[in-house]
């Protein structure tokens, strides 16, 4: 039953989240599904499954189940009536193509059940890997009980046959990315192979990626394919969750989409180089260095659009006060994580466009309160946060002495907060965390507190922290600063101003296990239904397709922004 659980991660990649209503021909027991509907929880997820056991365990993480041979008419009808005349915008093969006795008729049957612009995403083994190929050449074909040879594949295909097998079914085939399994074995084996591609006079490079590849994934779309935008971009070196949260995390959102192409990185400003010109995105660079500056005005002769991101008062940095602003002023538009920012940013460039931090996929959380055996976990794992805890302390410690022993702190980067709660209390520390792990350990608590100073800075600053305490099932204490100026967050959250507050918050949250329970419901309803990135990316490709649309005259303006500065 293992089999049935698995998630394959590059198939999951591959499936847009702007999907609405999504079926997947051999759902196992949800594996996929919860991975996916933790990335878009609005979707509605349908699952046909062929062995009942697995079918039931499905039951819960699917929405609907059919049980059953896709390729039977019966089964097929109970589809219809499941779905009641909505058709799917996307369609799910995880590595059963290759089982149905004819899939080309399977692909046509559901296309037809398919919105005009449905996407197909499917992995199928790739029968011409290098080691099926190993195999024949010494004389063998051994059928197993899993693999590139499963004693229960009824076809087998190359991807060129996948393709045409698309085809064929009336689906425009859009892109086909290699699954490569066990790196070190297959470039041996590719090595042995390659001296083959000048006598049988195949491409080198064709060689390889064909060889290489274990299975493919591929999507294909119901009607022409559609034009694609590529974006770019480039952070800072990894952080504490700065960069993922405007880089890393929206732009992998968008590359499931089939219309958009993605790259990001922390190195330099390169990109493939068959793209045509796109948006590039900088994230918080301050383009002081004239070097770099000529870069970009070397992309942007390119045909390339420029945008600016940035998630803080950037005031707080010298270099971009130095040059009064050049980062802001010398690109076509900036993206910023909220309003008061933005209205900040349009003194220097009025191209200015609010995408909230959001959840790029909600954790497993554990349902009991508290999470783990009788004792509460109350979390403070921000950055630089030490003179905004230094104001509310004396409330927070006293609270800590009078909770005792049924109260665990975690705390996460700041030893010298660690350090000043009371010896006698259970506590645990960790180093900075990269993001995937900070979530981890946040999850595992029920209570965090989220202290701000009320300050310029403080008060252009986010609400990710909040919105990532309400998708781990954390129930935040914060400050009213900021955090505030969202109706909802006062019914998730308490709000603490003075060092009293926070005492007062403490002991009586934490002696009220139903109202955590139901604070923490709130919470993660409120990020499910307006803090998923899923939610962003329809919005964010429009955004950068705009942009590139209005080119001519951002570059008009952006020059006009620059005059003075030369």
């Amino acid at each position: 039953m293992a089999y049935y659980s698995n998630t394959n991660p590059d198939l999951l990649a591959r499936i847009p989240l702007s999907a609405r209503h999504l079926l997947e021909i051999g759902c196992g027991t949800g594996g996929l599904a919860q991975a996916y509907l933790a990335r878009n929880p609005a979707a509605r997820y349908v699952g046909v499954e062929l062995f009942a056991d697995a079918a039931r365990q499905a039951v819960g993480i699917v929405h609907q189940v059919v049980v059953g041979d896709i390729e039977q008419a019966p089964v097929l009808a109970e589809l219809d009536r499941v779905r009641a005349g909505e058709p799917f915008d996307v369609l799910i093969f995880g590595d059963v193509l290759e089982h149905l006795r004819d899939p080309w008729r399977v692909l046509a049957e559901l296309r037809a059940r398919m919105t005009p612009d449905g996407v197909c995403v499917a992995c199928i083994p790739n029968v011409a890997h290098w080691s099926v190929l190993q195999q024949q050449l010494r004389g063998r074909w051994d059928y197993a009980d899993a693999g590139l040879l499963d004693r229960t594949h009824l076809r087998f295909f190359t991807v060129d046959t996948m393709a045409e097998l698309f085809t064929k079914s009336g689906w425009s085939v859009l892109d086909a990315k290699p699954r490569v399994l066990w790196p070190a074995k297959t470039e041996a084996a590719l090595k042995a192979f390659a001296p083959l591609a000048g006598t049988l006079g195949i491409p080198p490079d064709k060689l390889r990626r064909d060889l290489a590849a274990f299975q493919w994934v591929i999507r294909a779309v119901n009607g022409p394919a559609p034009a694609v935008v590529h974006i770019a971009a480039l952070g800072l070196k990894k952080f504490a969750g700065v960069t993922e949260a405007r880089v890393d995390h929206p732009l992998t959102a968008l590359s499931a989409s089939p219309s958009v192409r993605t790259q990001w990185g922390e190195g330099g400003m390169s990109v493939p180089r068959d793209w045509p010109p796109g948006v590039f995105i900088l994230h918080r660079q301050f383009m002081n260095d004239p070097d770099f500056n000529a870069r970009v005005e070397r992309m942007i002769e390119r045909g390339w659009v420029m945008v600016a991101d940035m998630d803080d008062d950037p005031r707080r940095w010298k270099e971009f006060v130095a040059n009064d602003f050049r980062a802001y002023r010398g690109v076509h538009a900036v993206t910023v994580s909220t309003e008061p920012l933005a209205e900040m940013i349009r003194q220097w460039n009025p191209n200015v466009q609010v995408f909230p931090n959001a959840i790029p996929a909600l954790p497993q959380v554990a349902p009991a309160t508290p999470k783990q055996g009788a004792r509460l976990r109350v979390f403070f794992g921000a950055l630089n946060r030490g003179k905004d805890w230094a104001a509310v302390h004396a409330g927070i410690l006293d609270a800590a002495r009078q909770l005792g022993d049924r109260v665990e702190w975690v705390v996460v980067h700041d030893r010298a907060i660690f350090d000043t709660l009371p010896a006698e209390v259970p506590k645990e520390f960790h180093p900075t965390l990269p993001h995937d792990r900070y979530m981890r350990v946040l999850a595992t608590c029920d209570v965090a507190l989220l202290p701000l100073s009320d300050t310029p800075f403080n008060r252009l600053k986010s609400d990710l922290k909040f919105i990532e305490c309400c998708a781990a099932g954390v129930v935040p204490i914060c400050s009213p600063v900021m955090y505030a100026e969202r109706a909802e967050h006062g019914e998730i959250g308490l709000f603490a101003a003075t060092s009293d507050d926070w005492r007062q918050g403490l002991l009586s949250l934490c002696g009220d296990l139903p109202d955590i329970a139901r604070r923490r419901a709130l919470g993660l309803d409120y990020v499910k239904r307006e803090r998923m990135l899923s939610g962003q990316t329809v919005e964010r490709e429009a955004y950068y397709r705009g942009l590139l649309a209005r080119r001519t005259e951002l570059e008009r303006q952006r020059r006009a922004r620059l005059a003075p500065l030369a």
